[in-house]
């Protein structure tokens, strides 16, 4: 006497043959929850929200009460602030035509979300600014001076006769149109000289442009005269300046290229002109509140510290510089504070930064072509050139673990690691399997899970396996389940993917905590175009046409498919009665001999009593009062059972008399 009895259900394993499958172990699988070992089915997902268009294939969850979702439609990954106690709610998100940033009042001030949001980084000042020292006096006059004395005398009109002032060794003096002089260093910083000695004869020959010259006590001067204050017990300095944008959000930018260098003292005044009020970087974030700040070298020299001196408003394009080098205020933060790779093609060749990810300790991560950036801890605008590492190959994604990030490439993974961007390292991981499908990139907590050539790739740390290797080959992963087109997502613990056949669409379930039980199908109707689990309650909405849906959220069970493995009787045999034992009815039975199908029939009830209808055997309802049915005569040396149903089932047993049956 033989019988079958299946009293645990498990999952697909394509890889083995039906006949080789473990007793538990499914030809197909589809709609099912095996979780707890019985056949339970899935639910039908839920329409939640009515998305602005259906061409969107992003949403991101931005405030829970209420409910507030930003639309894309591009492959957008959104960042919460890194700032502890962001009361501005600031989001940061790329995938579009630059990287962007908005806070609470720019991201919901219309209707649909976001309704705006600024370049993220701060663009530099573009020119230099034009620095002088401040004229106190300019004339065309006359110089005299006291032989062998220390003085020379400049005065404001041609005949000597008005205001006069003294000018000593080490002053600066611009001579205006002169050639040659005496009694000055032969070095010129934009025209002006300085003092070098007094003339120790009655004469100081000063020849003009135009050819005059004058003796004795005075020299004319066409050309006009001017001169900063200096005094000869005044220390002077090489000075240098640059500028910073600042948004309207105080985030500061790299700063403008060097001025020329000029002589200045604690006593002079300087004017810096000709300051940029815009960007041609379109969208940044310069609107009220935005403004410069200006700062001034320590040093002389162009590559230099440069310290705060004062800021003005985005409008203005001057400022006065009047302070003595001990008022000189905080060191220039931004100096290598550059905005991530954008649209600028001349720069970025690869296109603008994508896969935005936040790491530990503050930092922001994302790439282009092959290279990573990082960005400044606690400072998402600023991207420093520094921080960039590049590899050999073209990233297609990258997630962030404990261990550090695990990224996808068109050929190898890498691992990358380190607690501070400026000491980032690249691994390359010895497993060749490319990430085929940017979407199918999924952070599963303590896993990245991708999929590969040959399978699901999961990774941690510096190796990456193939999950599924027990499951699926190779060669049945890329002919069922198309993973070049996957789309997947976290789901309470899970892994839910989507693809796309050319000709329809499919799913799949992959839950690593079962084991040999991990791999399910889904029954996919339509196009999933994108999606977005909510870390507050890790439920799955996913992107269908027009609509927001949440993945199983209905209380409508979908109507599943499992069917066992082959099971080979010791000899032929006719097995001729079947017993559902299921929570309700009605249940779809379907027995296979030789792989021909016997017997299908679907049991239901009214009440306490059971009624079953089919094709196989042909016959009418038949009242019943237990879930056990008659199968036709029919010899047979292997055998498989496929149940359909809405409801949970909990045993299914065949056997050769109703004897067994009952034993069972």
């Amino acid at each position: 006497m033989a019988t079958i009895k299946l009293t645990t259900f498990g999952g697909l394993a394509p890889r083995v043959s039906p006949r080789l499958l473990s007793d538990t172990a499914a030809q197909t699988a589809t709609d099912v929850n095996l979780e707890e070992g019985n056949l339970v089915p899935i639910t039908q997902n839920t329409d939640h929200l009515t998305l602005s268009n259906s061409t969107r294939k992003s949403v991101f969850k931005y405030t829970d009460s209420p409910e507030r979702w930003l639309q894309f439609d591009e492959e957008v990954d959104v960042v919460r602030s890194p700032i502890p106690g962001d009361t501005n709610k600031t989001v940061y998100w790329s995938g579009q035509t630059f990287p962007k940033m908005g806070r609470f009042s720019d991201v919901i001030s219309g209707s649909v979300y976001p309704n705006a949001g600024f370049r993220l980084g701060i663009p530099a000042p573009t020119a230099a600014p034009t620095v002088a020292p401040v004229d106190e006096r300019q004339f065309d006059g006359v110089i005299t001076f006291a032989a062998n004395s220390s003085t020379i005398t400049i005065t404001t009109n041609s005949s000597g006769s008005g205001t006069a002032h003294s000018a000593s060794v080490g002053e600066f003096v611009e001579l205006t149109g002169f050639a040659t002089t005496q009694g000055v260093e032969a070095a010129n910083i934009n025209g002006t000289y300085k003092i070098k000695t007094v003339p120790s004869t009655s004469t100081l020959t000063v020849e003009l442009s135009q050819a005059a010259s004058g003796s004795g006590n005075s020299s004319s001067v066409a050309n006009g005269v001017k001169f900063g204050g200096n005094s000869d017990a005044e220390i002077d300095y090489d000075v240098s300046y640059v500028y910073t944008f600042v948004s309207a959000y105080g985030e500061e930018g790299p700063p403008s290229p060097a001025s020329t260098v000029i002589i200045a003292d604690d006593n002079m005044t300087i004017n810096i002109t000709q300051l940029e009020t815009s960007s041609s970087k379109s969208n940044a974030n310069f609107g009220t509140g935005a403004k410069k700040r200006i700062y001034r070298s320590n040093t002389g020299s162009n590559t230099t510290q440069f310290q705060f001196v004062g800021e003005v408003t985005m409008a203005d394009t001057d400022f006065v510089d009047s302070s003595k080098n001990s008022e000189l205020a905080e060191l220039l933060p931004s100096s290598t504070w550059i905005a991530p790779p954008d649209d600028d093609t001349s720069l970025y060749p690869d296109g603008p930064m994508k896969g935005l990810i936040a790491l530990q300790n503050g930092m922001f991560a994302g790439f282009t072509g092959n290279r990573i950036c990082f960005s400044e801890p606690y400072q998402p605008h600023a991207w420093p050139a520094s921080y960039r590492i590049g590899i050999e190959e073209q990233i297609v994604n990258m997630k962030a673990t404990s261990n550090g990030l695990i990224v996808g490439t068109e050929s190898t993974p890498y691992l990358v690691t380190g607690a501070d961007p400026s000491a980032m390292m690249a691994i390359k991981i010895e497993t060749a399997e490319a990430c085929l499908s940017r979407q199918s990139m999924v952070d599963m907590g303590d896993v990245i899970i991708f999929a590969g050539p040959d399978g699901l790739m999961g990774g941690a740390g510096a190796a990456v396996q193939n999950l599924t290797e027990s499951l699926i080959t190779p060669k049945q992963w890329q002919a069922n389940y198309y993973p070049s087109t996957i789309k997947g997502f976290y789901w309470q613990g899970r892994y839910v993917g989507f693809y796309e056949t050319g000709s329809g669409f499919g799913g799949f379930i992959f839950d690593a905590r079962q084991g040999a039980n991990a791999l399910t199908n889904l029954d996919a109707s339509a196009l999933i175009r994108g999606g977005f689990t909510d870390p507050d309650d890790n439920e799955l909405y996913l992107i269908v046409g027009n609509k927001l849906q949440k993945f199983q959220g209905s209380n409508t069970a979908l109507t599943y498919n499992w069917k066992s493995k082959d099971y080979v009787v010791p000899k032929p045999t006719s097995f001729s009665f079947a017993k559902i034992d299921a929570e309700a009815y009605p249940v779809t039975i379907k027995v296979y001999g030789d792989g021909g199908l016997i017997y299908n029939a679907t049991i239901s009830t009214n009440g306490d009593i059971f009624s079953v209808t089919g094709t196989t055997p042909s016959f009418s309802a038949t009242d019943i009062t237990e879930p056990v049915v008659r199968l036709p005569a029919s010899v047979h040396g292997v055998f498989s059972i496929e149940v359909e149903s809405a409801k949970e089932v909990h045993e299914i047993s065949i056997a050769e008399s109703a004897q067994e049956l009952s034993a069972t």
